[in-house]
């Protein structure tokens, strides 16, 4: 009998559902993802250069985040690479978090830039008698890297689902979409009517939908950190299917979690009668939870009736 230190019990009996070996990138997308960060590199020095030679602070703005892109993906693939390493008698579930704590540092960093482009386009705003934009320079520009997101994202489409990393720098992508139709539409204001704020006004509007994007981002990676359930799963929902099982008659410390993306997890103890306190009960819970609710990882303890918890203090 083994020993749950947290809860201070001795555990009856229990069978479990094993995640298998840790999954990278498949190669196809490493090489996509690969793809974009070159796309991304040669625009974000286009960027750098237009930005510096139309004055456009829109442009500035955009090459920031294109930055952010850059550092995304490469802590994608970082992660990916990490996540093939096999775990240790330490690290029992290998290195899956990782990609999670990239998302996190992704979408942190995202945040960060869009608020010096918010002060920046603000204090732009506020002296509108100082700089001036070349709105040919910022039109061609803006039109090249609309047409370079455009391909980056239909490289990164196929693999938006496959996990959060690649969502997120899909989401930079897409993003970018936005902000170079922004900036071609500033272009043609300063164009046209020779308004010079068009310029500030689009790089405030960039730097709130980049807060929005990336606050939904850090929102999901933060909820993994803390092991909250997943959103798709009611955990009451979980324990009343449980309970429907015959002979069970009880359950707690019913847990559900999410590993990394795609790899959720479920914990729990269950108190059944004497008829069905065998391995036979406890596979068909687990093969019925993981038909039901799509989990990969799932441990069910079972416990016989009249179980007591030696509750132990921390």
């Amino acid at each position: 009998m083994s020993k749950d230190c947290h809860h201070g019990r001795q555990h009856i009996r229990h069978h479990h559902h094993h995640i298998g070996v840790a999954e990278g990138l498949s190669a196809q997308h490493v090489k996509n993802l690969q793809t974009v960060m070159v796309l991304s590199v040669l625009y974000l020095f286009l960027q750098a250069a237009g930005g510096f030679y139309s004055g456009s602070l829109a442009l500035w703005a955009d090459a920031g985040h294109k930055l952010a892109d850059i550092g995304a993906i490469a802590l994608a693939l970082a992660a990916s690479w990490f996540a093939n390493l096999s775990s240790s008698p330490q690290k029992t579930f290998g290195f899956y978090r990782l990609e999670i704590l990239a998302a996190f540092v992704n979408a942190a960093g995202l945040m960060g830039v869009s608020v010096l482009i918010f002060i920046e386009a603000v204090q732009r705003l506020l002296h509108l008698g100082q700089g001036h934009v070349h709105g040919h320079i910022m039109v061609g520009v803006a039109g090249l890297g609309f047409l370079i997101n455009v391909a980056s994202a239909v490289i990164l489409y196929p693999s938006r689902s496959y996990n959060l990393n690649v969502k997120g720098a899909l989401l930079h992508v897409m993003t970018d979409i936005a902000n170079s139709l922004g900036e071609m539409l500033a272009a043609g204001v300063i164009l046209w009517f020779g308004w010079m704020w068009a310029d500030a006004l689009i790089g405030i509007a960039i730097s709130l939908m980049v807060l929005t994007n990336a606050g939904r981002v850090l929102g999901e990676a933060l909820n993994i950190l803390m092991e909250s359930a997943p959103p798709r799963l009611s955990v009451p929902h979980i324990q009343d299917f449980i309970l429907r099982h015959p002979g069970v008659q009880d359950v707690h410390d019913l847990h559900v979690w999410t590993v990394t993306t795609g790899k959720e997890a479920l914990l729990a103890h269950v108190q059944v009668d004497e008829a069905h306190f065998h391995d036979d009960t406890a596979k068909a819970l687990e093969q019925e939870l993981r038909d039901a609710f799509d989990l990969c990882h799932i441990t069910v303890q079972l416990e016989p009736p009249g179980f007591e918890e030696a509750v132990l203090p921390f």
